[in-house]
């Protein structure tokens, strides 16, 4: 009898495994085409049209496959539970187990394995995957950049590099058509150039540094606002260098969201010490303060109802400094961005069996079309989860606490809603 209970589960398990497996290739494949073709649109912009080699772009939109995969992974592992439960539920089988008086708990545990294991390997994905792939991907960009120094100038656009505005034709490889050229470094002048092409080669790799040779050029000096005091000049060439270092860190620099967690408590740690110094630097403020407010009282108190109007307006100062101080919360940008980026990494990862708890009542409800019934409710559930999410990342540095509870906010909440519906429901 034992054996035939043992076997009974195995089948069970087997076939709600295969059935959760297969809604959650369909969702992944969903989820990583929305967020696969974004990223290949924003390459199209920035790099296919400047005739990258196609290996190249493929190598880089292949490191950018994990930071994808943060955001598939845990709203396929949602949207595949919720229609595979679905289904079962439309189709009346979680009924016949339960009749058959089989806890819906057999049915719960393996979705529940499942879902802590792509928990870990999304957490592993973040920790690991995006470190590594992040500075393969600076590497290979600022090799790009070598062999092809105008990857970073548009076509018939307006390219801003530093405190130089370039107005381009037609860019392809290294040459520049017609181009005007400003130059707004000085506010007391500006110089604008105007030429029939240019050509751009490299001159420090370390540092960006590019030299922009211009061909047949007119040169407008001005200065200031006056329409009267220019200087016109006509060569044969010109030769400017351009910082593009400002421009490449936008594509290049590490973000918190793309450090380990090991750099991540380091870099916490730092930043911690400079909150303390802070805080150390406010209370002796406050205590200086304090005591020449203390004195002051004294020595009014003394002058025997006499009140100089000096020290009188002087102790209200005071008084007005020590509410600013003690009311305002000291708050550090980067630790609590950091902090907020080390919780996210976790959060995020554990959403992947979060999320899932809310689809675990389905299974007491009648459905119709309890597929499709389950992926619209993921969406709905995914779309207010990235909502409260992104909020919760905004208010970081609007209130003076640990950023972790408006990180795991969203979490706790759906675990909070997904308990009260099992208890509701179980009762029903």
């Amino acid at each position: 009898m034992e054996g035939r209970i043992v076997s009974t589960y195995t089948t069970l398990r087997t076939y709600i495994v295969r059935e959760f497996l297969l809604s959650l290739l369909v969702a992944f494949l969903f989820f990583f085409f929305i967020f696969f073709i974004n990223q290949i649109l924003l390459f199209a912009q920035r790099i296919l049209l400047k005739n990258v080699p196609v290996i190249a772009v493929l190598r880089l939109v292949i490191l950018s496959i994990p930071q994808i995969l943060l955001y598939t992974i845990p709203f396929s592992t949602l949207s595949a539970a919720s229609m595979a439960i679905g289904d079962l539920s439309a189709r009346n089988e979680l009924l016949a187990l339960r009749a058959c008086g089989i806890s819906l708990r057999r049915m719960f545990e393996p979705i529940a394995i499942i879902a802590l294991l792509l928990s870990t390997g999304t957490f592993l994905v973040a920790d690991v995957l995006l470190p590594y792939s992040h500075e393969q991907y600076k590497s290979l960009y600022s090799k790009l950049l070598q062999e092809l120094p105008t990857i970073e100038i548009e076509s018939y656009a307006v390219n801003r590099i530093g405190d130089i505005v370039l107005v381009t034709g037609e860019v392809e490889d290294g040459e520049i058509g017609s181009l005007l050229l400003f130059d707004t470094a000085h506010r007391s002048s500006n110089q604008v150039i105007s030429a029939s092409g240019g050509t751009v080669t490299l001159v420090d790799l370390n540092n960006f540094i590019y030299r922009l040779d211009l061909i047949d050029p007119v040169v407008l000096n001005t200065e200031g606002a006056s329409l009267e005091r220019f200087s016109l000049a006509q060569a044969d060439a010109v030769t400017y260098y351009l910082d593009f270092s400002n421009e490449v860190s936008r594509f290049t620099d590490v973000t918190p969201s793309q450090l380990s967690s090991r750099d991540l408590l380091a870099a916490i740690e730092i930043r911690r010490a400079d909150y303390e110094r802070d805080r150390e630097n406010r209370e002796r403020t406050l205590e200086e303060l304090k005591g020449e407010l203390t004195q002051l009282m004294v020595v009014r108190e003394e002058a025997s109802g006499d009140r100089p109007e000096r020290e009188t307006r002087r102790i209200i100062e005071l008084e007005a400094e020590i509410d600013r101080l003690e009311s305002r919360k000291i708050i550090n940008f980067y630790l609590q961005y950091y902090r907020a980026e080390l919780h996210k990494k976790i959060a995020l990862s554990a959403s992947c069996f979060i999320l899932v708890l809310i689809t675990f009542p389905l299974s007491y409800m009648k459905l119709k079309h309890g597929r499709l019934f389950g992926f619209a409710l993921s969406l709905i559930v995914a779309s207010g989860y990235w909502f409260l999410l992104f909020f919760a990342q905004t208010q970081i540095l609007d209130y003076a606490i640990h950023p972790g509870f408006l990180i795991w906010g969203p979490n706790m909440l759906i675990a909070l809603i997904s308990i009260l519906f099992i208890l509701r429901t179980r009762r029903v």
